[in-house]
């Protein structure tokens, strides 16, 4: 018999108890913190898993999220085996049966929590929480596998909710309900299908408006921020038009002149001096794209101020 009959057979004879049924946390042996929070959420928790830990089958009666903190760590159902590192998760239907398996040297970390859908708590209804609720009891009827390191944005939405439970001192509650429901709506985007590519390029836009930031003094091409962000021209030029609606170097040229300003307020510098910190080609390229900008010259808008 294969590995995966075995542990199929094991979760599939196991005796349910009606107090399988309550969303309480029936074995607290490997808690290792627990955190009160708002509803839909219930039973936010860390668990330490030592080496050669076997944990006893068992299903929850609402959607449960299961998150490796620090691996590897088996995570057992009749589907198979998976084996979560740190920052993987997994989002689980109602009445799926799971187990864990800590087959490494080193003590497992977790993370968890239950969403109880069918009564999410009263919220505003902009605030959307309930509509959501709704498309999850929906959308997650078994195993829905998630890795963070692929998506910053899950990542470190991940990473954020974690930190309430690991932190040594604890952080104000609205913080952590506020980290939860960014993580909800996060998870709630990803299983749309579409979000993952809009995130992604999202992301990517935000890297280059960072890096348009930072190197305002400089002189950039599209080659070069391309491959500062390890990605082609034309997908740069196009995700970040799609985010900001104008292209790269419209952008960078407002940045120099918002900072040309700046500059100009200072008697004891040339329009020329302005133009070479500013990375310009030339004093008279500097002017045109300022006149572009602004409607006057570099040496008009000094003479207004």
């Amino acid at each position: 018999m294969n590995a995966r009959k075995e542990h199929a057979e094991q979760l599939q004879t196991t005796v349910v108890r009606k107090s399988d049924a309550a969303p309480l946390l029936e074995d607290r042996s490997y808690l290792a913190s627990m955190r009160p929070t708002p509803r839909p959420f219930l039973n936010f928790a860390s668990g330490h898993f030592p080496a050669a830990t076997v944990t006893a089958p068992h299903s929850h009666p609402c959607i449960a999220i299961h998150g490796c903190l620090h691996g590897p760590l088996t995570f057992c159902t009749t589907e198979g085996e998976m084996i979560l590192d740190a920052g993987v998760f997994y989002v689980i239907g109602a009445g799926v049966r799971h187990f864990w398996r800590n087959e490494g040297r080193h003590t497992a970390a977790t993370v968890s929590m239950l969403l109880d859908t069918a009564k999410p708590g009263r919220w505003p209804v902009a605030a959307s929480v309930e509509s959501c609720c709704l498309e999850l009891q929906s959308a997650v009827q078994q195993l829905h596998r998630f890795t963070t390191s692929g998506d910053r944005e899950l990542h470190q939405a991940f990473w954020q909710v974690a930190d309430h439970l690991t932190a040594e001192k604890t952080l104000e509650p609205i913080s952590l309900t506020g980290a939860l429901l960014l993580f909800l709506g996060l998870i709630k985007e990803r299983l749309s299908g579409t979000a993952v590519n809009e995130s992604g390029e999202q992301d990517a836009a935000q890297q280059i408006r960072r890096l348009l930031l930072a190197r305002v003094e400089d002189r950039l091409s599209i080659a070069e921020i391309a491959r500062e962000l390890a990605t082609s021209p034309t997908r740069a030029k196009e995700c970040f038009r799609n985010a900001f609606g104008c292209g790269i170097m419209t952008y960078f040229n407002q940045l120099k002149i918002w900072q040309a300003k700046r500059l100009l307020n200072d008697p004891s510098l040339t329009v020329e001096q302005v133009s070479q910190q500013l990375g310009f080609s030339s004093p008279s390229y500097f002017s045109r794209v300022f006149l572009k900008q602004t409607g006057e010259t570099p040496t008009a808008f000094r003479h207004n101020v």
